[in-house]
This record gives C-alpha cells, sequence and structure tokens, in this order.
C-alpha cells in the first residue's frame, strides 16, 4: 500500500480538505481518508487526469468528488502499479522534452506547409469539377451582374463589329470542335482599359480597352482561347476556393459543394484584382497555344499582344494594367509561347 497526501473536494461545496490517498495494489483499490473523509473507490471509479507539464493533477471519483495531488513524480509511480497507462507516460515525455517540442513544431509545420501546397490545391480541384452545372450558371450571373454595377459599363463598340468578333470566334472555336457554350460579353472601362477575364459557366468578358489594343483580331482570339483554358480547367472556382480554405474542408468532409455560392462575391474581387498562379497560366497558356495551332492560327499572335502589355506596363500606361492584374505577361510565358523554350 502506498500513501500520498492530497486535497479533496466532495463536488458540493467549495470546501477543501487535507486527506490521504492509499493505494491498494492487492484489490485495486484507492482509499480516501482523513478531515471527516471515509471512502473506497475501486479502480474502475477512480480517473486520473493527463499530466500537463508540473502542474497539479486531478483524480476524480464517480461519486462527484475530487482530489488534487501536488507531488507529480509519487502519484506517477502509483499509477505506473496500480494502474498503468503507456500512452499518458508518453505524452508527459514528450511534452517535457524539448527536443521532442522542436521535433513536434517542425513535423507540425511541414505538414501544414504541405496541406496549403498541396492538400488545398487538390481538394479545390476535386471540388471545382463537383460543381453542377446550375451552380456555376448562378455564379456567373451574380458575378456578372455584381460588376456591371460597380466596374464595367455598356460597350461602345459598334453592333456590326461585336458580331464580327463573335463570327470569327465562333468559326475558331468550329474549327478546333470546341463545343463547350462560350459566350463573349463586351464591355468598357473606365480609362480604356484593357481586360478580358472568364466566368465559372464559359461567360467571356472582354473589354473595349483589349479590341483596341490588339493590332489584329487574330490577337484577340488568341486572347479568348487563353481564356478558354482557364474555363476549361476550373481555374478561377479554384484559385477563389483555395482562399476559402474553410469551404473546401468542410465540402470534403461533408460532402455538400450546394454551399459553393457562399463565396460567390469573392469572385468579381478576384477577377480584377488578383493574379492566377503561375501554374494555371502555363496551364491556360499551352491551352490556347494547342488550340490555336489545331485552328491553324499562329500562337505567335498571343505572344505579340502580350508582349505589348508587357511593354505598356514597363511605361506604366493605365490603360493595360486591368488585364496585367489578372494575366501577368512575363517574358518566360512568351518565350514558351513562341516554343523558345
Amino acid at each position: 500500500m502506498t500513501e500520498i497526501p492530497a486535497t479533496y473536494f466532495d463536488g458540493r461545496t467549495s470546501q477543501a480538505r487535507a486527506v490521504t490517498l492509499r493505494w491498494h495494489a492487492f484489490d485495486g483499490v484507492l482509499e480516501v481518508a482523513g478531515d471527516g473523509v471515509a471512502a473506497r473507490y475501486p479502480r474502475r471509479e477512480v480517473t486520473v487526469e493527463s499530466r500537463l507539464a508540473r502542474g497539479p493533477r486531478f483524480i476524480r471519483l464517480a461519486d462527484g468528488g475530487r482530489c488534487e495531488v501536488a507531488d507529480n513524480a509519487a502519484l506517477d509511480a502509483v499509477i505506473a502499479t496500480w494502474a498503468p497507462n503507456p500512452a499518458a507516460t508518453w505524452l508527459h515525455r514528450i511534452e517535457t522534452s524539448w527536443l521532442h517540442v522542436v521535433v513536434s513544431v517542425v513535423v507540425l509545420t511541414a505538414f501544414g506547409w504541405a496541406t496549403l501546397h498541396f492538400g488545398l490545391p487538390w481538394g479545390a480541384r476535386k471540388l471545382a469539377f463537383l460543381l453542377p452545372a446550375g451552380i456555376t450558371d448562378t455564379l456567373t450571373n451574380q458575378t456578372l451582374a455584381t460588376l456591371d454595377q460597380t466596374m464595367l459599363d455598356p460597350t461602345k463598340l459598334t453592333h456590326e463589329r461585336q458580331l464580327e468578333l463573335q463570327g470569327q470566334f465562333s468559326r475558331f472555336l468550329a474549327a478546333v470542335g470546341d463545343k463547350a457554350p462560350y459566350r463573349i460579353e463586351f464591355r468598357s472601362m473606365k480609362g480604356d482599359t484593357a481586360n478580358a477575364f472568364a466566368l465559372p459557366s464559359g461567360v467571356i468578358v472582354i473589354t473595349d480597352g483589349l479590341v483596341h489594343l490588339a493590332e489584329d483580331d487574330r490577337e484577340i482570339v488568341a486572347v479568348l482561347a487563353h481564356e478558354c483554358g482557364h474555363v476549361r480547367h476550373r481555374h478561377t472556382l479554384r484559385a477563389v476556393m483555395q482562399n476559402s480554405a474553410v469551404f473546401v474542408v468542410l465540402a470534403l468532409v461533408t460532402g455538400d459543394v450546394s454551399s459553393a455560392t457562399a463565396f460567390g462575391s469573392a469572385l468579381p474581387t478576384f477577377l480584377l484584382q488578383n493574379r492566377f498562379s503561375r501554374e494555371f497560366e502555363r496551364e491556360a497558356d499551352a491551352h490556347a497555344v494547342e488550340e490555336l495551332r489545331r485552328g491553324g492560327l499562329d500562337p505567335a499572335h498571343l505572344a505579340r499582344i502580350l508582349s505589348r502589355l508587357s511593354k505598356g506596363h514597363g511605361e506604366g500606361d493605365s490603360k493595360i494594367m486591368g488585364y496585367l492584374r489578372t494575366h501577368p505577361p512575363t517574358p518566360e510565358r512568351i518565350q514558351a509561347i513562341e516554343g523558345k523554350r
């Protein structure tokens, strides 16, 4: 039998009583005695809380009472034979070892980094392709309505000019056999800003500024082919989802993607202010190059307009800043499109 001093609380009042705990290893009984307390508890009615650093520990009793023990070393020695708990001992050794703490921090940091860089993009991609057409249509309509109320103005292009560009795009899609339901929406922006972006359901917004910037209509078709790549690979949805980690985790756990419209308000801001990742831009560029070649058009048309945008960006031309915010043209992209890399 082993004895350990403790402080007893009956669970009904705040009165603290000094008692002695007597551990009977033979019959597995804990005896609590002292200051008007005399009780015996079998092992199944006794719960010893896990050790937390060097703080006092509590022993919870089945009748609602509890005992506070200050001598952790003595209690550990008793529990090791009276009611051994290897897991608790192992956990205490870890939390009191600086080496284990450092290793744990490194492991958790690495796990967090891997989750953000691999797990979250994987989950976003999976969910983006699971969204039904009804949800993507709703997101597109809501986003375009918001942009029309805040950032976009009606196009100043003539109806004939719009039909001409739409016709060229339709003929290009027919030539490559792409039957996706793309639709061009012409708009203007303040300062004749050059911009183009794709919405989730296949609506591609192109501004008057970009039309004016192009020296050849085939450059506009090339930009539209690039935007088709973003639609095909669901880049917009994936990018917004990756910035909405809570939604991705909940959707993966519950399997419910119907609440996707909850982050619909983030789409307008992303389209006008954020940049796609390098991976997404390369993927969209590769899609455009492949489709342009299949359609009998030279991918250099895309490289030329990107180069013009890049030069204008260096000169601080405000007319193209909108497009650069969402499609950062770089020398590496241009070289890849021209087949030099």
